[in-house]
């Protein structure tokens, strides 16, 4: 007698995708709301504070290692591809785990699950797109912050660090060169309104890591703001609803699957459109 095993028969895994989306409007109200969301992210509080924010950092070299592996793909370097896809850069944090241990065990209850043996591994292959792309909507997040700051400090769109570090070293020059003129802050702000002070390197360089610092710990700890958010919206739910599909789809046998959730595209494009902006104010 064979004891191989075998695919869940249809009917079965639709009922189990079934009972799984009929889990997530409670699944997302309970930990995406302002309760669940200040209990999530209290995880994060200890050696998540080094771990996560290096995570936020780690968006787009994620995100261009899977363009290349799709590259190689079309190219038909299959075996490339794979690899490429099955690479992991995020450090593994107590936030993660936490949110792992929540949507694979509370929402679909994988365990319980009577499926083929590499089911578990394709369902946390999958989870780690969905974890990519709350990265991804922090960034989102943390820029728009920054771009608050930058409004206020020094007048000017700043949607990264990169941007914001160097304008904000030129605001600090100046200003402490207006309040050590020697004829005083009154003459020292009309004399460098004619002849502004340019940073130092060293000041530029310290003032972008700091700026970089505080830009990737408010992505850590964005989510307390955007989970609410996202969840009034029905945001989480339609992620946590796609997942699901993907998750079923791959179960029944559908060999390249994938969430191609927008958010990762969308940080990239804040990205290209800070570029834009550094080089333009390079080439004034």
């Amino acid at each position: 007698m064979s004891s191989e095993p075998v695919a869940p028969a249809p009917a079965a895994a639709a009922a189990y995708f079934a009972a799984c989306r009929a889990r997530v409007p409670a699944f997302a109200a309970r930990h995406f709301g302002v309760i669940g969301t200040l209990r999530l992210h209290r995880e994060a509080l200890g050696l998540d504070l080094l771990r996560a924010p290096l995570n936020v950092m780690l968006v787009a070299p994620a995100f261009g290692l899977h363009l290349v592996a799709v590259l190689c793909r079309g190219l038909g370097w299959e075996r490339l591809a794979r690899w490429l896809a099955s690479r992991r850069l995020f450090v593994e944090t107590r936030l993660s785990r936490r949110m792992a241990d929540l949507v694979l065990g509370e929402l679909l209850r994988v365990d319980e699950a009577e499926m083929l043996p590499d089911w578990h591994h394709r369902a946390r292959h999958l989870f780690a797109e969905y974890l990519a792309a709350r990265h991804a909507v922090a960034e989102l997040a943390a820029a728009m912050i920054a771009i608050g700051v930058g409004m206020l400090l020094v007048h000017a769109l700043t949607p990264s660090a990169m941007s914001l570090g160097p304008l904000l070293a030129r605001e600090l020059a100046q200003q402490e060169a207006i309040d050590g003129f020697w004829l005083g802050p009154w003459a020292g702000s009309i004399y460098f309104g004619w002849y502004p002070v340019t940073a130092s390197w060293s000041q530029i360089i310290g003032t972008t890591l700091l700026a970089m610092i505080c830009f990737a710990v408010t992505a850590t700890f964005v989510g307390v703001l955007t989970d609410p958010l996202q969840q009034r919206l029905g945001l989480h739910q339609q992620r946590l609803h796609r997942f699901v599909t993907v998750l079923e789809r791959a179960t029944l046998g559908e060999g390249r699957v994938a969430l191609a959730l927008p958010d990762p595209y969308i940080a990239r494009l804040a990205d290209l459109a800070d570029l834009a902006l550094i080089a333009m104010r390079l080439t004034r």
